[in-house]
C-alpha cells in the first residue's frame, strides 16, 4: 500500500494525467498520477475513475473533479464554492505537471496545473491534415469500401483466398479501420495490408472478371466495382502508407509506458517533420520512389507546415525551453545530432540555444547559494519542483545582472556538474536513459535534480489512462489515505 503523502514528505510532487473516455452513452473520467523514484523507476497508478455520464464536460467540472480526487488522496486541499464556506484550493501547489488531449475543455481545465498537452494527440491532428486532402481521403474511402465488401460478401472473401493463394499470400480480410483510439492507425494498417496484398486484389480485378461479384451489392449498400484502384491511386496507398509508418512508429516510441519519454520529442518529432517533408526521398521496401504522386506532394506540405506550427512556430517558449533542456539532457541526443529540417530548427531550437536555456536554468534553480546567484541553499528539495522558476520564465534581458546574449556560445559556468556532462561523449543510441543517469550520477547530484525535473514536464500516459479506466470498476485502488 502506497500513501501519497510519502512522496510529498520526500519532496516528489506527483504528475497527472486524464482523460474523458465513452461508449454506449457512459462516460468515465480517468485521472493517472505518476512519478519517478530516486531509483530511476517509473511509476504510475489510476488516482480516480469517476462517473461522469450525468456531468457536463466543461472546464470548471473537470478542474473541480480533477482536484476533488487529489484532495481525496491528500494532494493539497480543496474545498470549492458554497454558500457560507471560505473556498480551499491548495491542490496545485502540490502538482508537478499535468498531461492531457488538446480538448479545449480538458486543457482550459487544468489550466492551473504546469505542464503540456500530450504529443502522441497532437501528431494525430497533424495526420489527420493528411488524412483530410480531398484526394488522399478519397481513395481511402475506397479502401474502406473494399474492405467492407470483403467483410461482408462470402463470394468475395472466398475469391480474395484463391487469389491470395496463387501469389503466396497468407489468407486473410483487410482490417476494418475502426481505431477509434488514434483516429487514424486503423487506416495505416489497412494501408499496410493492400499494399501486401495489391497483386492479390489486381487479380481478383482482372483475372476473374465473370466470377468478381462487381454489380452486385453489399448489405451496406456500397458496390465493390465503385471502389477499385487506378494505378496512380495505388501509388497514392503505398506513399501514404510509408507516411503513416513512420507516424506510427513515431507514435508507439512516445507512448513508452515505463520509460519517460520528454527528452524525445524533438528528436521523435524532428525526424517526422524531415519525413513528411517534400524535398526527403520515399523509400519502400529498401527501393527509392523516384516520381511522387501530386497530390501525396501537397498532403505531405499541408502535414509538415501544420507540424512545424504545432511543435514549433505556435510554440511557447516556455515549452520550446522545456522540450530543449529535456533532450539536452538525453545523453544519446545532446550532441543534436538527429534529423531535422534544419530551416524547421534554425535560430532558436538548436544545441547551442538549448545549452543557453540550461546553464541559466541549473544556475538559477538548481546551484547552491555558495555557486549560484539567487538561490537560497536551505530552500532546497530533494527534487525540484520545477524545471524552471516563475521568475526566470518572466524575467527579461533587464532584470538580469548580465545580459542574456541572443546570437553567439552559450553561456560560459565556471566548472560545475553540467558542463561535466555536456563534455562526455554520446551515448549510444540503444542506451537506456534512466540506467544511464543512474550509473553516472551519484543521487543527490544537483544535476540529477534537474533531470528529474525536466522529465516530469510532459509525460506521456494517455494510453495507459485508456486502459485502465476501461478497467476502472473492477480496480482497487492502492493509496491509502492519512
Amino acid at each position: 500500500m502506497l500513501s501519497l503523502a510519502s512522496l510529498l514528505e520526500e519532496g516528489i510532487l506527483p504528475s497527472l494525467g486524464g482523460d474523458v473516455w465513452s461508449q454506449g452513452g457512459i462516460s468515465i473520467f480517468g485521472i493517472l498520477v505518476y512519478w519517478l523514484d530516486c531509483d530511476f523507476v517509473l511509476h504510475e497508478r489510476l488516482l480516480a475513475a469517476l462517473p461522469f455520464s450525468s456531468v457536463r464536460h466543461t472546464a470548471d467540472e473537470l478542474e473541480n473533479a480533477t482536484k476533488r480526487a487529489c484532495a481525496e488522496f491528500g494532494i493539497g486541499k480543496f474545498m470549492g464554492p458554497a454558500v457560507d464556506v471560505t473556498p480551499i484550493d491548495t491542490v496545485s501547489e502540490f502538482i508537478h505537471a499535468a498531461c492531457s488531449d488538446n480538448a479545449n475543455n480538458i486543457v482550459s481545465g487544468w489550466r492551473c496545473f504546469d505542464g503540456h498537452e500530450c504529443s502522441d494527440h497532437t501528431l494525430a491532428l497533424v495526420v489527420k491534415v493528411f488524412l483530410e486532402h480531398p484526394t488522399v481521403k478519397a481513395v481511402f474511402s475506397k479502401l474502406r469500401g473494399m474492405t467492407a465488401h470483403f467483410n461482408h460478401s462470402v463470394i468475395g472473401a472466398n475469391l480474395l483466398k484463391e487469389c491470395q493463394r496463387r501469389h503466396g499470400l497468407s489468407e486473410t480480410k483487410p482490417p476494418q479501420d475502426n481505431d477509434t483510439r488514434s483516429g487514424w492507425g486503423g487506416a495505416c494498417k489497412q494501408a499496410s495490408w493492400y499494399i501486401v496484398n495489391q497483386l492479390a486484389i489486381q487479380m481478383y480485378d482482372v483475372e476473374n472478371p465473370s466470377k468478381a461479384p462487381t454489380a452486385v451489392a453489399n448489405p451496406d449498400g456500397s458496390v465493390y466495382k465503385t471502389h477499385q484502384l487506378a494505378a496512380d491511386e495505388w501509388n497514392i496507398v503505398r506513399e501514404s502508407m510509408y507516411l503513416l509508418a513512420y507516424a506510427k512508429t513515431a507514435v508507439d516510441i512516445l507512448q513508452a509506458t515505463k520509460k519517460v519519454t520528454p527528452n524525445l520529442i524533438m528528436p521523435v518529432v524532428g525526424r517526422l517533420a524531415y519525413t513528411f517533408h517534400t524535398e526527403t526521398s520515399l523509400k519502400y521496401e529498401r527501393h527509392c520512389v523516384g516520381i511522387y504522386n501530386e497530390a501525396v506532394k501537397e498532403a505531405r506540405e499541408l502535414a509538415y507546415t501544420d507540424l512545424c506550427r504545432r511543435f514549433f512556430n505556435d510554440l511557447l517558449d516556455c515549452k520550446l525551453e522545456d522540450f530543449a533542456v529535456a533532450t539536452l539532457l538525453d545523453p544519446r541526443h545532446k550532441s543534436f545530432k538527429f534529423k531535422y529540417v534544419e530551416k524547421w530548427m534554425r535560430g532558436k531550437f538548436t544545441k547551442k540555444q538549448a545549452e543557453t536555456w540550461a546553464s541559466h536554468i541549473y544556475a538559477a534553480d538548481w546551484k547552491p547559494k555558495s555557486t549560484a546567484r539567487g538561490v537560497n541553499a536551505a530552500g532546497q528539495r530533494r527534487v525540484a519542483t520545477k524545471v524552471v522558476s516563475e521568475a526566470t520564465f518572466l524575467a527579461s534581458d533587464s532584470d538580469s545582472d548580465e545580459d542574456d546574449p541572443e546570437e553567439g556560445p552559450p553561456a560560459q559556468l565556471e566548472h560545475d556538474e553540467l558542463r561535466e556532462y555536456l563534455d562526455l561523449p554520446d551515448a549510444k543510441k540503444d542506451a537506456d536513459v534512466q540506467d544511464w543517469w543512474r550509473i553516472h550520477t551519484q543521487r543527490g547530484s544537483l544535476l540529477l535534480q534537474g533531470w528529474r525535473d525536466s522529465f516530469w514536464r510532459c509525460l506521456l500516459l494517455l494510453r495507459v489512462l485508456r486502459e485502465l479506466v476501461l478497467l476502472a470498476q473492477a480496480c482497487t485502488l492502492t493509496f491509502v489515505r492519512d
